[in-house]
């Protein structure tokens, strides 16, 4: 009789399945082996092996949450069957036995929450274009491909050639071929709250003169119950979040498609000695494309709604700090060009130029009828100095905290909130403006992003 070990893989699977008895005798206990255990690994990117032992010839590779079938354990050594991972291509033509050290394994498939800052293990629990932005990042970087070392032995501009890594390549693959993302995974937007709490005038007192008159009324909120936005799937703003979420939400595959290789830079204020190198790893630039392609709304000042599709775009992996000017200091997805988008028969025609006040995707489809748009003005004002001779005298400059609410079912409550909130310039003392969006999911506000502007110099 063969051993467990001697058997071709697929008696094994049906040994291992079956528990087919083992006959010793017409009136002997029959022993049986027991079925195979269902394992999931653990590490990022782990080596299966030919033998028990961490010198044996790797036989396959494979990524966390791989599932492995278990049919025994020895010594710290687990025999698997492996028959392929639809992340790294087609099943096997038939199932691959080999041993795998047995501390990688879990009887659970790994969470977000478990992988926690290992970025590689983030990436295979839940591929996604920001956790591969994050894997490549986290890839350890030889010493002469570190900045210090480019600095003297690169000029700005030039390539950067990073090593081929089998695991980085196996990750490119899967996301030029793309994936569909959950919107769990992608969009937190934590407790709910109150929008008010975030409308603060900043003071700035000039030569003992009140930086800020009072508000005429103090702002209020309007009426809420749950509408139009049941859970927190059913809606993502360009405004709080990147593509990933956008294409969660929407139910669309994501795709990374690299174009260039990394090169060296430098920021407008230094140089020329190299300060960061573009892109994550040998990614130096890419796209991102959508399958569908996404369909983006904007609902303006006026109530009409705007539709456009977006099925591929430069993505902006530069590296480069933030300069100056309007941004968006955490997460959010740029305002896309009419150029690169496709409008959508049968809704209003919203230009570039358009004051639109919220873009956002959904799961289904967005009605094109007009939705109510309620803005509330809040008087507020402040005092400029004098500054002779332009301005002999100190000036009040008045303005306003603008609540704008947005009914997209027009059923007199509130699905979207923004708050605008002024603030004088640094050097011209002129109304600069923060933008905060929020948005009702069954009955509770909850952050949506928001924008700030800057005077630059």
């Amino acid at each position: 009789m063969t051993t467990l070990f001697e058997c071709s893989p697929q008696r094994v699977v049906a040994a291992a399945v079956l528990g087919v008895a083992l006959s010793g005798g017409a009136n002997a206990q029959a022993p049986t082996i027991a079925p195979a255990k269902q394992r999931y690994v653990q590490g990022s990117w782990v080596n299966l092996r030919e033998s028990a032992q961490s010198s044996a010839r790797i036989v396959a590779q494979v990524p966390a949450n791989t599932v492995l079938q278990q049919l025994t354990e020895r010594d710290g050594w687990c025999a698997v069957l492996y028959a392929g991972d639809a992340r790294l291509g087609p099943p096997l033509a038939e199932p691959l036995q080999a041993q795998v050290a047995c501390n990688l394994l879990a009887d659970q498939p790994l969470t977000l929450a478990q992988a926690g800052k290992d970025a590689a293990r983030a990436f295979w629990v839940a591929p996604s274009a920001n956790r591969m932005r994050a894997y490549g990042n986290a890839l350890p970087r030889p010493a002469a491909l570190q900045l210090p070392a480019l600095a003297k032995s690169h000029t700005p501009e030039m390539p950067v050639q990073y090593p081929l890594r089998p695991e980085w390549e196996a990750a490119k693959k899967l996301m030029r071929g793309g994936v569909l993302l959950r919107p769990e995974q992608e969009i937190d937007r934590g407790r709910p709250v109150n929008p008010l709490d975030g409308v603060k005038l900043a003071t700035r007192a000039v030569d003992h003169i009140p930086a800020v008159a009072p508000l005429a009324a103090l702002p209020t909120l309007p009426a809420i119950a749950p509408s139009y936005f049941r859970s927190h799937a059913s809606v993502a703003l360009l405004h709080e979040t990147e593509a990933d979420g956008l294409a969660a939400v929407a139910g669309t595959r994501i795709s990374v498609i690299p174009t260039k290789e990394p090169y060296g830079s430098f920021n407008r204020h230094s140089g020329p000695e190299i300060e960061f190198v573009t892109g994550f790893w040998d990614v130096g630039a890419a796209d991102l494309a959508f399958a569908p392609a996404l369909t983006l709304y904007a609902i303006t000042h006026q109530g009409l709604v705007g539709a456009r599709t977006l099925g591929r775009r430069y993505w902006d992996i530069s590296n480069a700090d933030h300069y100056c000017g309007g941004h968006y200091p955490g997460k959010g997805f740029d305002d896309p060009r009419n150029d690169e988008t496709t409008a959508v028969r049968g809704y209003a025609k919203v230009s570039e130029s358009a004051d639109v006040l919220v873009r956002l995707v959904v799961p289904g489809k967005l009605p094109p009828d007009a939705v109510k748009v309620t803005t509330r003005r809040y008087a507020t004002s402040w005092m400029i100095p004098a500054e002779p001779p332009e301005r002999p005298k100190p000036q009040r400059k008045n303005t306003a905290v603008l609540l704008h609410e947005i009914d997209v079912d027009r059923d007199g409550v509130a699905d979207i909130l923004r708050v605008d909130t002024p603030s004088p310039g640094g050097m011209s003392f002129e109304p600069i403006f923060e933008w905060r969006w929020y948005l009702n999911i069954n009955g509770q506000w909850f952050p949506a992003g928001y924008w700030v502007d800057q005077e630059c110099t």
